[in-house]
């Protein structure tokens, strides 16, 4: 059990408080609220040398994973809320400028499922259709409601894990334990904050942004413009060549310190007896945020020029990473969003307890859909998309005190996400005037047990169940538009999980999972009279429509080995598979992406291998300073891998469609990972890298030159989740007057993508290429002051330099914020 809850149940029915304090120490003193006579006990100082932080536990576990604390998500919360995520060494977020939703990437594995993100244990993921470009999928939080995240690469053996093949990303909301203070039954916090470089409010609609090259909605007349026409007439209208050339009324970026962007929260604890309470609301709102100034910043090259005797014809050849100019207004980019969390822990007697939980999330903002960004005219600001998110969450545990058999938790959720999303562009709503509604209920229970033999062995055990739903409904109900999706699909496994250390120095860990789905599509398929799939039932003359359905069953394991031959020095092998069954998006026909009767859809195989080594030591270089490092080589493989390509021209009504959702042979990513963390007290570091030697995409199909390649094929949506050769980042701090004022520099590197070869490129026949970016480097500074346990004041100035650059895994060509100033303060009662 968690170690604070172990104190707890020590100390019940004792009038007696705890706290954590420096050192990792435990204090122990009468409670406040105690009518006992105080003076027969002093303060009671126990060493919690043997209770390992969030942090130490990932460093010590036998397998890649990591913990961002309340603390690291306040310092670095950034722009988006996927920023909080730039300092992790593997992970990376896919189209992190876009709709404050997270799409998290684990060593190259991404949406569907791959890497779930759980908020109190629930999920709530919904995948967004982005054009020809792909497809996101997001999960929504407010960063001031997390109260921390716990990291998972690879393939897990616990209740909640089941498909995650990439890896789990679980968030956990704000409790009492966060917001109290040592001694106290209530609290409240307050926190506000401000932010630059951008336009407070949402530009106009209309609003033009960037150069125009040209395209199919503007921009000339098929990407040519006139000048020197012999009549003025000729030169006007949709052949003026300053439709090309942007407006400066983007152009206009605040000052460094003009803080138009602003957020807030407010959250309250109270605990009784038997009960902790917590109500929290957070909301903020920022304008356009406006790209940096020094990079690859765009230009137009207009040396293509043909007389044509009545004028000169130009055509526009872009040039740098995007169309967005140095300290340009990103149409689009902004967002206002509002989260209420509701919490209550409810102690019960004989060692049971019950937490409750409903969090209400919703947003407005910009939606910036890549397919229109490098293929339409004008890129405007738009009606901004529009996001609902409720969630009810539901966990019981009871370790009843001396059993070691009983350790049973079991959990109920629920999530209901409906969502608008609207085109980038005005000139193109296809599939813009609709909402999608999805639904998820989950459920899981699980039981550790305990026995003496050899130093320990543990044995976990559960059951999972998962069933969702989604529709799509017009907004104008005189408008039918098939672009949505319907359907439904459940899925349930179980799992077995032993960890036994004969020796000290020795743990061996095994287990495996067992999985079964069912899928079925609501939109049925209209099959034509030579089609191996028509039936006529009826007797109608016609063939009759056929729905896709899907099931499948089957099993992986996972299995470690970890040697301790010196305390706090451990080195690890381990062997994990997972197996991701078809995801509810997959399985449902809607425009751009669907299954086909002829093509069966297999589950994924990940077959993971990993090697790695622990170091865990204090009061090595000097007295109390703390050193962790992790060290890990990995080789990921995963099979049948799913994803969007084109039809092969031997499959049924392969020359009908553009696009059918298939397994693939494999996607391969290898290399090694980096994690170290210093603190001497006085000056701390942590630096961190993740440096690919191997990346593979293999497919056998049509119009496929070659079987293998490192970088794509044609129409496949892993075009655009592939990481960058490698990134990292390194931070440098100190605490001074007191560890009152903290300061410190954080570098952020990041590679470039593998290209696509000029003249055999796999991608070229598709609508969906790889999107590139350049490689960058980010510096961010921190600066918090905290003259006391009431009052914290936070100053950062993230992107120091005012680089311009697009992130990695970004799906438009959407350059990220310039240098932006964030000043935020939090009172703690």
């Amino acid at each position: 059990m968690p170690a604070s809850q172990a104190i707890k149940r020590l100390l019940d029915g004792t009038n007696l408080d705890w706290y954590l304090a420096a050192g990792n120490t435990v204090v122990i003193q009468v409670s406040s609220q105690s009518k006992q006579e105080p003076a027969l006990l002093s303060p009671i100082l126990v060493s919690a040398q043997d209770i390992p932080s969030e942090t130490d536990e990932a460093f010590s576990s036998p397998s890649s994973a990591s913990y961002i604390s309340q603390r690291k998500i306040e310092r670095f919360r950034g722009t988006s809320v996927g920023d909080i995520f730039q300092s992790e060494t593997g992970v990376l977020v896919g189209e992190n400028r876009n709709s404050g939703g997270l799409d998290i990437n684990i060593r190259g594995m991404q949406g569907q499922g791959r890497v779930p993100v759980l908020v109190d244990g629930s999920r709530q993921e919904t995948t967004v259709y982005r054009g020809y470009a792909g497809v996101s999928s997001r999960t929504y939080i407010d960063p001031d409601l997390i109260g921390g995240i716990d990291i998972q690469k690879g393939p897990t053996l616990n209740a909640s894990a089941t498909g995650a093949t990439g890896g789990l990303v679980s968030m956990r909301t704000l409790t009492a334990e966060d917001l109290l203070k040592p001694g106290q039954d209530w609290s409240i916090r307050l926190r506000a904050g401000a932010s630059g470089n951008n336009s407070g409010s949402p530009a106009a609609p209309g609003t033009w942004s960037g150069l125009n090259p040209g395209g199919l909605a503007g921009g000339g007349v098929d990407g040519a413009y006139r000048v020197d026409c012999v009549t003025a007439s000729l030169c006007e209208g949709p052949y003026d060549l300053a439709n090309a050339l942007g407006t400066d009324d983007t152009l206009n970026r605040p000052g460094t310190f003009d803080l138009k962007g602003w957020s807030g929260s407010v959250a309250l604890a109270k605990r009784f007896e038997f009960v902790d309470l917590v109500a929290a609301h957070a909301q903020r709102r920022q304008g356009n945020y406006y790209a940096g100034k020094h990079g690859p910043t765009p230009s137009l090259n207009l040396s293509d020029r043909v007389d044509r005797g009545f004028w000169t014809e130009v055509r526009p050849k872009l040039e740098g990473a995007s169309r967005f100019r140095a300290e340009e207004l990103i149409a689009n980019s902004n967002f206002e969003n509002k989260s209420t969390l509701l919490k209550s822990l409810f102690y019960l007697p004989d060692d049971h307890s019950i937490e409750l939980g409903y969090q209400h999330y919703t947003s407005t903002y910009g939606e910036l859909m890549p397919s229109q960004l490098t293929r339409l005219g004008q890129v405007r600001q738009t009606e901004g998309s529009e996001v609902e998110v409720d969630t009810y969450t539901s966990r019981y545990q009871w370790e009843p005190f001396g059993s070691p058999y009983v350790d049973l938790g079991a959990n109920l959720w629920h999530t209901d996400t409906a969502s608008i999303n609207r085109n980038y562009s005005e000139e193109l709503s296809f599939g813009s005037d609709q909402q999608e509604d999805y639904e998820r209920w989950g459920a899981d229970v699980s039981n550790t047990m305990e026995f003496a033999i050899g130093e320990f062995l543990q044995l976990e055990y559960g059951l999972a169940w998962q069933q969702e739903k989604v529709r799509t409904s017009p907004l104008d109900l005189g408008v039918v538009d098939n672009a949505g999706r319907s359907g439904e699909r459940k899925e349930a496994s179980a799992f077995i999980n032993s960890s036994w250390s004969p020796w000290r120095w020795l743990t061996l860990n095994g287990g495996i999972r067992y999985s079964r789905f069912d899928a079925e599509d609501n939109q049925p398929f209209q099959v034509g009279d030579d089609s191996a799939y028509c039936t006529d039932a009826n007797n109608d003359g016609a063939c009759d429509p056929v729905k896709h359905e899907n099931n499948h069953s089957g099993s992986a394991p996972v299995a470690s080995v970890q040697l301790e031959p010196w305390r706090g020095i451990q080195f690890y092998f381990r062997y994990a598979e997972a197996l991701r069954m078809p995801s509810l998006f997959e399985s449902t026909s809607g425009f751009s992406s669907e299954p086909a009767l002829d093509v069966t859809l297999k589950p994924e195989h990940a077959k993971n291998r990993e090697v790695g080594l622990n170091i865990l030591q204090d009061n090595l270089f000097s007295s109390s300073d703390e050193f962790r490092l992790k060290l890990s080589y990995f080789q990921n493989r995963t099979e049948d891998y799913l994803t969007r390509t084109t039809p092969n021209v031997w499959e049924e009504g392969a020359g009908q469609r553009f696009f059918v959702t298939r397994n693939i042979n494999s996607v391969e990513f290898h290399g090694a990972e980096l994690n170290l963390q210093y603190d001497a007290g006085i000056w701390y570091t942590e630096l961190g890298g993740t440096r690919y030697n191997h990346i593979e995409v293999c497919h056998f199909g049509s119009y496929r030159r070659e079987r293998c390649n490192n970088y794509g094929i044609a129409d496949s949506y892993i075009n655009n989740m592939i990481p960058p050769n490698w990134h990292a980042s390194a931070t440098l701090g100190t605490r001074l007057f007191s560890r009152t004022l903290d300061l410190g520099l954080r570098g952020t590197w990041m590679g470039e993508r593998n290209e696509a070869p000029e003249y055999d490129d796999a991608t070229k026949s598709g609508f969906l290429q790889p999107v590139p970016w350049h490689s960058y480097e980010i510096l961010d500074l921190y600066v918090s002051y905290q003259p006391n346990d009431t009052v914290t004041v936070d100053f950062n100035i993230d992107n120091l330099t005012d680089r311009y650059y697009l992130d990695a895994l970004s799906l438009g060509l959407v350059p990220a914020p310039g240098r932006t100033v964030r000043i935020g303060t939090t009172l703690s009662f």
